[in-house]
């Protein structure tokens, strides 16, 4: 009788239980994503759908789910932000400056403006220079550094009405 326990035996035995628990890994991803899918499809139908039955209750469906990579789309259409700590930085940017220029939220915007961690500042410095051009004030340092070509427009606009 042969040894049953060599080890080329051994050496199968392992490639073919790790081939097993990577195949049943990605079979537990592929049914995870395959739910996400589905909820994903939900909203890019209603948006190519021209009738839009129950679109908000879908969307807020959407939005209440804790999957990030999902209820992002519906809370950009809904211009909701009350769920930001689920989202990463330029996610959170993206929804706080929708719902500032949506809502025309002038202390929003500036506050928005003037937070240098904020990734969208120069585009909410435009928009509340936009708003009023009287918000516009710039310090000799910062007109020293001037480099963005909107930004010199609005200034020589205000030292015109000025």
């Amino acid at each position: 009788m042969e040894k049953l326990v060599t080890k080329r035996n051994i050496f199968l035995i392992g490639i073919v239980s790790i081939l097993i628990v990577f195949a049943s890994y990605f079979l537990i991803q592929n049914n995870n994503n395959k739910e996400e899918e589905k909820l994903f499809d939900i909203f890019l139908a209603d948006l190519y759908n021209e009738e839009n039955v129950n679109i908000d209750e879908k969307l807020f469906y959407l939005s209440s789910l804790d999957k990030a990579d999902v209820s992002f789309f519906s809370d950009l259409r809904l211009t909701s932000i009350e769920n930001l700590d689920r989202y990463n930085k330029i996610d959170k940017d993206i929804l706080l400056l929708k719902k500032a220029l949506i809502d025309l939220d002038e202390d929003m915007i500036k506050s928005l403006s003037l937070d240098d961690s904020f990734t969208f500042n120069e585009i909410a410095k435009l928009y509340l220079y936009n708003l009023n051009i009287n918000n516009y004030e710039l310090s000799e340092p910062e007109e020293d550094n001037l480099n963005n070509f909107f930004i010199k427009a609005i200034s020589r606009l205000s030292n015109e009405k000025n």
